[in-house]
């Protein structure tokens, strides 16, 4: 597939899974009359994030284990899919999962959904904050096949850490996604200079460039718990330039792409020649605790 069209989503979301998902099918069916062929929603929209991350809160923890869904048997994702056979769409969708067997047991889930049906998931690798004390961590950053190239998943925090793209483009990953609840350091007075914005954009453009891989970030928008969010979901190029953005507002942003030939551009000319995966050497390095220690116990300092 020569051209494509990518679509992603800033929203709100609620405390309310019947809202959200009915948001989500509008959201659908407008980005298939603008011709999408693959659509990004943000982390946990089906269900809404926690509160905050730095205050656990009995009845938000409450409300996730009463509305998680295990997916193999989800009534809203089953309605998601009648619609994206429908509308012949690719969609990626963010949810608390509950474990099939094991009732206690959450997950911070994104889930790959095409009009054959469900095509992946990705559970939560890094978390921060209070969703330690909700959420159970995923193990590994999947790969998964679609006529639409490689695809990808990572979550929110997981863009601060570098491995985790890096695993996926090992992988082949074509196109990297990330569902995301980032919301502004403060209140959002300070706009486009406050400081996680600022943070998010440069994660993602790097990620994406350093990869030479195509992101396609999409985050909540508005005030939901106790943060404020930013939107900015956004389309970036295997060179890192932002080609969509749905700025500080909630909508769609749609970019008409060549996947690969733009991963080829990027990989043989586009950065004045250089490939980064091919040139590649994996690092073996100590977790930074083990090397603080050996120091300690090393009167010489020389830590090996």
């Amino acid at each position: 597939m020569s051209s494509l069209i990518l679509a992603t989503v800033a929203m709100p979301a609620f405390y309310d899974k019947k809202r959200n998902l009915d948001n989500i099918l509008d959201y659908l069916s407008q980005a298939a009359r603008d011709g999408a062929q693959l659509v990004v929603f943000p982390e946990q929209i089906l269900q809404g994030y926690l509160t905050d991350t730095l205050s656990w809160n009995a009845d938000n923890v409450s409300w996730q284990f009463a509305q998680a869904e295990v997916v193999d048997n989800s009534a809203s994702l089953r309605r998601i899919g009648a619609l994206l056979r429908q509308l012949g769409l690719y969609a990626v969708i963010g949810m608390t999962e509950r474990h099939p067997v094991r009732a206690e047991v959450l997950f911070n889930t994104a889930v790959l959904l095409g009009p054959q049906g469900l095509l992946g998931r990705y559970r939560k690798v890094h978390q921060p904050g209070d969703e330690k004390h909700v959420y159970y961590p995923g193990r590994r950053f999947p790969v998964f096949d679609t006529p639409l190239g490689r695809i990808g998943m990572l979550i929110c925090y997981d863009k601060v850490f570098p491995e985790s793209t890096r695993q996926l483009a090992l992988q082949g990953a074509d196109i990297m996604i990330m569902p995301t609840a980032w919301g502004y350091a403060g209140d959002g007075n300070d706009g486009e200079e406050d400081a996680m914005v600022d943070a998010y954009t440069l994660f993602g453009r790097t990620r994406a460039l350093e990869n030479q891989c195509w992101m396609v970030e999409s985050n909540l928008f508005g005030q939901h718990g106790n943060l404020h969010y930013h939107g900015h979901s956004r389309i970036i190029d295997p060179l890192g330039r932002i080609v969509a953005d749905t700025g500080p507002a909630a909508g769609l942003a749609l970019a008409t792409v060549d996947i690969q030939a733009e991963i080829v551009r990027a990989r043989s000319v586009g950065y004045i020649g250089y490939h980064f995966l091919k040139d590649y050497v994996p690092v073996s390095a100590e977790p930074s605790v083990l090397t603080v220690q050996s120091r300690h116990s090393d009167p010489q300092g020389d830590a090996r």
